[in-house]
C-alpha cells in the first residue's frame, strides 16, 4: 500500500502531524511520501481543514484516489479523523476497514477554461459596490437583481459558504445544484434548487466589477456583459470513512461544536 502526503504548512506548522502520519506508516508496512500530483497511490492523506481538501479535490476525481482527511481546521466536514487518532486510522486503512463516500464536484466554464469545485462556484463584488445580475436555467430566466454576489454549490457546499449566506442544507447523494444570492437587494428572491446537469448561466449586467471563484481560489473577472456557465456531477472526488454515522449527525455535531467554541 502507498499514500501520498498532502500537509497544510499553515496548519501543521513544523510538520508535527505529518511525520505522525510517516511513523504510523512504517509501522504497518505502508510506503508514504509527500504528495505529488499525478503520482499513484492508494490514498492521499489530507492534513489539514475542509480547505486543504478542496486543493485536492480535482485530483481525487480525476484519479479515482480515496481522501482520508486529518482534521486540523475548525470544523472539518470533510475530515475523518483527528491528529490523536492517526494510528489506528492508518492501522484500519491497510486492514480495509472503512467504507468510501462519493462527492459530486461541478463544472464551470469561464473565458473558454474549465474548472472544477467540489464546494461552490461564486460570483462576487471586487469595488465594493452592489452589483447587477441575470440567472438563466436552461436559457430560461431566473431572476434580475443588484447583489453583492451569487452562489452556485453542491451539495457538499450547501454546508459552507451558501449556508452562511441563508441557503439550504442540501444531502450530499442528492442530485442538485443550489443557486443562492449573496445580500440581494429585493424582497422577493429567494435561493433555488436545480437538477444536477441543468445548464445555468450567471451574467454581469451591470457596470460595478465581478471575480469569479471556484473553491475560494479567484480564476479571473466577470465583466459587464460577460457570463460563467455551470454544470455538475460528472466528476466525482471519493472520500475515507471509518463509521456509519450519518451525514445529519456529523452535521450537527460539527455546527453545534463550532458554534459552542469560545476564543
Amino acid at each position: 500500500m502507498k499514500i501520498g502526503v498532502y500537509s497544510n504548512p499553515i496548519k501543521d506548522l513544523n510538520g508535527a502531524v505529518r511525520d505522525a502520519v510517516f511513523a504510523a506508516a512504517e509501522q504497518y508496512g505502508i510506503v508514504a511520501e509527500n504528495y505529488t500530483s499525478g503520482e499513484r497511490y492508494d490514498f492521499i492523506v489530507s492534513v489539514g481543514g475542509d480547505g486543504t481538501i478542496l486543493r485536492i479535490a480535482k485530483d481525487s476525481a480525476k484519479s479515482g484516489i480515496p481522501i482520508l482527511g486529518i482534521n486540523m481546521g475548525t470544523v472539518g466536514f470533510l475530515t475523518e479523523t483527528d491528529p490523536s487518532d492517526i494510528s489506528a486510522a492508518l492501522q484500519r486503512l491497510k486492514a480495509r476497514d472503512y467504507i468510501l463516500e462519493r462527492r459530486a464536484l461541478i463544472d464551470a466554464t469561464h473565458d473558454g477554461a474549465h474548472y472544477y469545485a467540489l464546494n461552490d462556484i461564486v460570483v462576487r463584488s471586487t469595488s465594493g459596490r452592489m452589483i447587477s445580475m441575470e440567472v438563466r436555467v436552461a436559457g430560461e430566466i431566473i431572476d434580475k437583481f443588484t447583489c453583492d454576489g451569487y452562489i452556485a454549490c453542491t451539495p457538499t457546499g450547501s454546508t459552507a459558504y451558501s449556508l452562511s449566506a441563508g441557503g439550504s442544507v442540501i444531502g450530499p447523494n442528492t442530485p442538485v445544484i443550489a443557486l443562492t444570492p449573496i445580500n440581494p437587494h429585493t424582497l422577493r428572491t429567494r435561493p433555488i434548487v436545480v437538477g444536477s446537469f441543468e445548464q445555468i448561466e450567471l451574467k454581469n449586467t451591470g457596470l460595478s466589477g465581478a471575480g469569479v471563484y471556484v473553491d475560494g481560489e479567484s480564476i479571473g473577472e466577470l465583466n459587464s456583459g460577460n457570463s460563467v456557465s455551470i454544470t455538475g456531477w460528472d466528476m466525482s472526488a471519493l472520500f475515507v470513512r471509518f463509521g456509519k454515522k450519518s451525514f445529519y449527525s456529523r452535521l450537527l455535531d460539527k455546527l453545534n461544536a463550532w458554534s459552542a467554541t469560545e476564543d
